[in-house]
């Protein structure tokens, strides 16, 4: 029996077929496999495993958005209050190099005595 080029195989004829020449892809086992279950078995696994493929990607999405609100909030919240720290330790380290200038060596140690006291 010939249909388009190809031949049909009747179930009899499969037996005759040695196992070793019969070409399966590993889908088509899969499904075979797959076609011993019941149906509502089937199922259950199915949206079981359709339910956790979501569950996954929408966790992982939350936490992604979850990381990039706070670390951008922290950023904005603490940016303000770095630059305004270093610029104050820079106008007091200044204000320490010309005492130095003016008034030599021994007098910055001793002011620097004075404060840590």
């Amino acid at each position: 029996m010939s249909s388009g080029g190809m031949e049909v195989i009747g179930g009899d004829e499969w037996d005759r077929i040695p196992d070793d020449e019969l070409e399966e892809t590993l889908w088509e086992r899969v499904e075979g496999l797959g076609e011993m279950f019941p149906s509502c078995l089937r199922s259950l696994v199915s949206g079981s495993v359709s339910w956790g493929w979501w569950s996954a990607h929408n966790g992982l999405w939350l936490a992604k958005s979850s990381v990039w609100v706070i670390s951008t909030s922290a950023m904005i919240m603490m940016l303000p209050y770095v630059i305004e720290k270093e610029r104050s330790d820079m106008e007091k380290q200044q204000v320490q190099q010309q005492r130095q200038m003016l008034l030599g060596p021994t007098a910055a140690v001793a002011n620097a005595s004075k404060q840590a006291s």
